[in-house]
């Protein structure tokens, strides 16, 4: 009798410990992780590109059409910040998509003179060429990634229609 009542307890325990439903599940789950937080509002001076047909295209080193844009890459909450990288793709209207471009720590067209001209707005001068194994009219999504003062990574995108 003396050895019944440590087990019924024991056993009590392991019962009430299994059970299919949690009871605090917001303590024991990690939150999703979200990714790097849209530091920059990014936007191209024109919501339609126009591709511009290129004279003795060679697929795959010159494609048939370019696409130039203006891109204006703001900060949000007034944060200095640099621009590591600016990253394109291209999709026709049958939903071919080109494989991403990457353009590694682009240069601004203008030079500024402080750092509070810096922090307010960066403007740069992209181009796209496009054609190769898809059409020349779709829509082209950037992707703005930055760092700020601190080091840490953002990122802003904006979308182009392309005619």
């Amino acid at each position: 009798m003396h050895h019944r009542v440590p087990l019924l307890v024991v056993a009590a325990f392991l019962a009430t410990s299994c059970t299919d439903s949690d009871p605090h599940p917001d303590v024991i789950r990690p939150s999703p992780f979200a990714g790097p937080p849209s530091a920059v509002s990014v936007r191209a001076t024109s919501s339609v590109a126009v591709a511009q047909e290129v004279s003795n295209p060679s697929c795959p080193s010159v494609a048939p059409f370019n696409v130039p844009l203006v891109i204006v890459v703001e900060p949000k909450d007034r944060v200095s910040f640099t621009v590591t990288a600016i990253r394109m793709q291209f999709a026709d209207t049958t939903g071919n998509a080109m494989l991403q471009v990457t353009l590694p720590a682009p240069v601004p067209t203008t030079q500024f003179g402080s750092a509070l001209t810096e922090a307010r707005s960066q403007t740069f001068q992209v181009a796209l060429g496009i054609g190769c194994g898809t059409g020349h009219t779709g829509s082209m999504r950037i992707v703005v990634d930055t760092r700020d003062v601190q080091g840490r990574a953002g990122s802003g995108q904006a979308t182009v229609s392309v005619r």
